[in-house]
């Protein structure tokens, strides 16, 4: 029987073990709850196509949907999972949905049943980004299914108390407050309850509770009826109810509780935390500790006086906001470990900013919050972490309103120990009030509390800077937030929603909100930033022009953002300046990832493999959070990638697997975790198990069109070249338009390998024509390379150097220096080899020369070394063999990565010496190189003498 689960999460079981597969992505599960919800009733292939593919024309969805059906029926193991044809509804006798269930208990009147099933909020956690129509259903879903549950809940309280079972209802009701904690009707219900049981002193605990969230939460008075209520049982006036077996409020000693003092501005010591015992919001039970999170009461705003109906609009209004916040604020702070072991330095955060204006919650908020931690960012000795990394790991946790306790476990996550917070108010026309706050995030006390009037947002940033400065220490800039930000108060509000959007996975949507950002003010560098950010998926030459553009203006935006713009320039070119730039970011603001992460690139690119093996760990271990695969960018996959690459340069296949084995099993649903285990195993001889994790990926996700690269891939290393030519060939004439230059590309290598020359020229020559790449004038493009290297191995030496030699002449408007000296010189190494294959030496002094000069402007320590190859092809040349040896010693940083015809001729040239021993292990390394080395730069079936009077081996 397969099960549909849509109550507390999204996922699909089968005989009691969830699905993976097509029953794990998110589109088709978004199919399978659509139709999970429609029961009986079915669905309409066209109300599908409008919740799932909404942008796509009518032919193109419908055979989406037709694909989605079949992957369904295929990974569900059941071809009848789904009837109907106009209507597609679930068969009832195959798949059975909790939701039909909890809707079939309610109508029996089976309430406990009911509860049971409802595990939590309709599809908790999933979202699917693009589909605006199907998200809209989900929050209307959402909603009605909440308001049954506590209709639910209330049904199952009342019924206890009808029964005299008061401690029955305690329970019931402690699940509906810990819903809607900000409800009064059921705090004086609970506290009644729990009277009942003769827990007065719990009564009265939730009684506080509940008023310091309404203070905290809506900046208004607690409800009269809950305060009536309280101050009656601290009187001893109120008894338990008879039959409820617990002593009357007046039997039982009771303290009156002292009134708890307001925050004042700027007190002359940070005030002591209140006694407030924690509470599990579901039971309702104290947790240990003492928080003074749960008390803090700002004092009212200067505004009109709120009435009462639109008191309790608010509430409503606001309940759904802080579902998880409030209570669950307290028990976040007192239950949750730090998932990142906190360093003794103080490193703050910038958490909720809530606005009250005077029409309901304002928009100010989040940017406000945006522009105190930039700010903050820019004071010396404060450590502080971005608003873009509180987005990010927000996201992670899947929050999707900025609750107190989202935040706070935000934070935490990010490796702060302090936290910023408060809230903006409209005083007057051109007169704002931020009242803030710092919270201990290991205590929850409140360490000081701070108002400051301003005009506009960038004053309060300022001055709310200036105040926390006075107390964290440091010196407060010099300049403006303004000055390095943007003047643009929409502007910024169009920013920060564009993050919001980036860390949602909506690339589009986060474009088009940066685009209007510089719409406001083209001077905006981190919305430059991001704009590049968001497009490099679909727009390359678009993202690398605005790129430029964030580079040209971050002179003038603040140090951390400087510093994140200009490691991203300078690795995206392999520039020398990465690793300075990258561990100056790193070291200035250690609770941001990206400089560990760039750090560790650069390392690579230097050839100091242990250095980024050690920083890579280092993101791994803090971005645990990301494997959880709901972000938009997953910096730990990035770190698995580069730690893998980091084993393979170092000659550890071994321990590249045991690293990708590692991320299999942290991301068993990865498909790209896979197919990097998957080529691995490859490089490792494991062709068996290569396939099985290739086709793991596959499952996981089915239809990607590059499937076909990595089998190629997998056949040309196990030199099954006819089989891998034949793929190759189908896929340029059936697959995709996009695929078939890539299809020539893995055609030519497999005709090479062959020794079908003729077909490989004419293959790589169409390929060149498919790509159309255009490079300056006078000068061949880089899709040129497979071209030179079959005129190489077809006996066309010198065509081939004077082609490998005009491709490095090319230019191209998105490179900068260091870009093009890489071109440059990869292009001269090739160019040196076609002129010793042609018996042409006379000229590999000067190119070699012209190497060592060009290779300074590489950030790459193989570029950089490239020109002792060239030396050493020369001393061969000259009979001069352990000089040769020497020089081509030196140009190894990697013996299986880089330019592999430098270990195939050093292993030459020490047969060459008679040194067997030594030359095994280096073409055994060769070997291991997989398919961007041995498969691309030398063939199986050619033996190429690479002086006049020396062959290879």
């Amino acid at each position: 029987m397969l099960r549909i689960n849509v109550l507390g999460g999204l996922y699909v079981t089968g005989d009691g073990r969830p699905l993976s597969g097509a029953a794990a992505q998110p589109r088709r599960l978004a199919l399978v709850a659509l139709l999970a919800v429609a029961g009986d009733r079915g669905v309409t292939r066209d109300a599908l196509l409008a919740h799932l593919w909404p942008d796509s024309d009518e032919e193109r969805g419908r055979k989406a949907l037709t694909q989605a059906l079949y992957a369904l029926r295929r990974d569900l193991g059941s071809d009848e999972a789904f009837v109907g044809l106009k209507d597609l509804r679930l068969n009832a006798d195959i798949v059975v949905a909790d939701i039909i269930e909890f809707h079939d208990a309610l109508a029996r009147g089976n309430l406990d049943r009911a509860a049971e099933l409802y595990r939590g909020p309709f599809l908790a956690g999933f979202h699917l980004p693009g589909a605006e129509t199907f998200e809209r259903w989900v929050d209307d879903q959402r909603a009605s299914l909440h308001h049954e549950y506590t209709d639910l809940l209330d049904q199952l309280a009342d019924r206890c108390r009808e029964q005299g079972d008061h401690r029955g209802a305690v329970g019931w009701l402690r699940r509906r407050a810990g819903l809607d904690p900000l409800h009064a009707q059921t705090a004086v219900r609970l506290m009644e309850a729990m009277v009942g049981t003769g827990d007065v002193a719990g009564a009265l605990q939730h009684a506080r509770v509940y008023e310091t969230l309404v203070r905290q939460e809506l900046d208004l008075p607690p409800d009269r009826e809950v305060i009536q209520l309280a101050e009656r049982l601290r009187s001893g006036s109120d008894a338990a109810p008879e039959g409820g077996g617990g002593k009357s409020a007046s039997e039982t000693t009771v303290p009156r509780a002292p009134r708890q003092p307001e925050l004042r501005s700027e007190p002359s010591t940070p005030p002591p935390p209140p006694a407030v015992v924690a509470v599990d919001p579901v039971e309702q039970r104290p947790l240990g500790g003492t928080s003074g999170w749960a008390t803090m009461a700002p004092s009212a705003p200067s505004l009109p006086r709120i009435s009462p109906r639109r008191a309790r609009w608010v509430v409503t209004a606001v309940a759904a906001v802080v579902l998880l916040g409030g209570i669950g604020v307290v028990w976040q702070l007192t239950r949750t470990p730090p998932a990142v072991p906190v360093a003794p330095a103080r490193v703050v955060a910038v958490g909720r900013i809530a606005h009250y204006s005077s029409g309901g919650t304002g928009p100010m908020g989040l940017p406000l919050a945006d522009m105190l931690a930039t700010d903050l960012a820019r004071v010396d000795g404060v450590r502080v972490v971005s608003n873009a990394r509180m987005v990010e790991v927000m996201r992670q946790l899947e929050s999707v309103n900025d609750t107190a306790s989202a935040t706070v476990t935000a934070a935490r996550r990010a490796g702060a120990t302090e936290l910023v917070d408060g809230a903006l108010y409209e005083v007057a026309p051109s007169v704002l009030r931020l009242d803030l706050r710092r919270v201990d995030l290991a205590t929850g006390a409140v360490l000081r509390a701070y108002t400051i009037q301003g005009p506009d947002l960038f004053a309060l940033a300022d001055s709310g800077t200036a105040r926390l400065v006075a107390d964290l220490g440091g010196v407060q800039p010099s300049r403006s937030l303004a000055d390095v930000t943007t003047r643009s108060v929409v502007a910024y509000r169009l920013y920060e929603e564009g993050l919001r959007a980036y860390f949602h996975a909506d690339a589009v949507g986060a474009e088009r909100l940066f685009g209007q950002a510089l719409a406001e003010d083209s001077g905006f560098a981190m919305a430059a930033f991001y704009s590049a950010q968001s497009t490099y998926g679909t727009d390359r030459a678009r993202a690398q022009a605005m790129m430029r553009r964030a580079v040209a203006l971050s002179g003038g935006a603040s140090d951390r953002e400087r510093l994140l713009i200009r490691a991203t320039e300078a690795f995206s070119n392999s520039s020398p300046s990465l690793r300075a730039v990258a561990d100056t970011l790193m070291v200035r603001y250690p609770t941001e990832l990206e400089g560990y992460l760039m750090a560790a690139q650069g390392a690579l690119l230097a050839g100091e493999f242990a250095r980024a093996r050690t920083l890579v760990h280092e993101v791994i271990a803090r971005d645990s959070l990301g494997l959880s695969g709901r972000a938009v960018r997953c910096l730990a996959c990035e770190a698995f990638a580069v730690l893998s690459e980091a084993y393979v340069s170092d000659d550890s296949i071994a321990g590249a697997i045991r690293m990708l084995h590692l991320w299999t099993r942290l991301q068993p649903a990865s498909a790209q975790a896979w197919r990097t285990y998957g080529v691995l195993l490859a490089m490792g001889e494991r062709f068996d198990s290569s396939a099985a994790a290739i086709r793991t990926a596959d499952s996981l996700n089915p239809g990607a069109t590059d499937l076909w690269r990595y089998q190629v891939r997998l056949l040309l290393q196990q030199r099954r070249y006819a089989e891998a030519e034949e793929i190759s060939r189908v896929q340029y004439t059936s697959g995709p338009r996009a695929e078939h230059a890539e299809a020539l590309w893995q055609q030519v290598i497999a005709l090479r390998h062959q020794g079908r020359m003729i077909e490989a020229l004419a293959a790589a020559r169409h390929y060149r024509r498919e790509k159309t790449e255009v490079a300056s004038r006078g000068a061949a493009p880089s899709t040129a390379v497979p071209e030179a290297l079959a005129l190489l191995e077809g006996g066309h030496a010198a065509e081939a150097a004077a082609l490998f030699d005009s491709t490095g002449r090319a230019r191209y408007v998105d490179e900068d220096s260091s870009a093009i000296a890489r071109v440059r010189v990869w292009a001269g190494a090739h160019t040196a080899t076609a002129l010793v294959v042609a018996g042409d030496t006379a000229s590999l002094q000067a190119v070699a020369d012209t190497l060592e000069r060009l290779g300074r402007a590489s950030g790459l320590e193989r570029d950089r070394r490239l020109h002792f190859y060239v030396r050493g092809l020369l001393e061969r040349a000259r009979g001069r063999n352990d000089a040769a040896i020497a020089a081509l010693q030196s140009a190894i940083v990697s013996r299986n990565q880089g330019y592999i015809r430098i270990p195939y001729e050093l292993g030459g040239a020490l047969l060459a010496a008679g040194r067997a021993n030594e030359a095994v292990p280096v073409l055994q390394a060769a070997l291991r190189s997989g398919f961007e080395g041995v498969s691309l730069y030398l063939t199986t079936t050619s033996r190429l003498p690479t002086s006049p009077a020396t062959e290879t081996p």
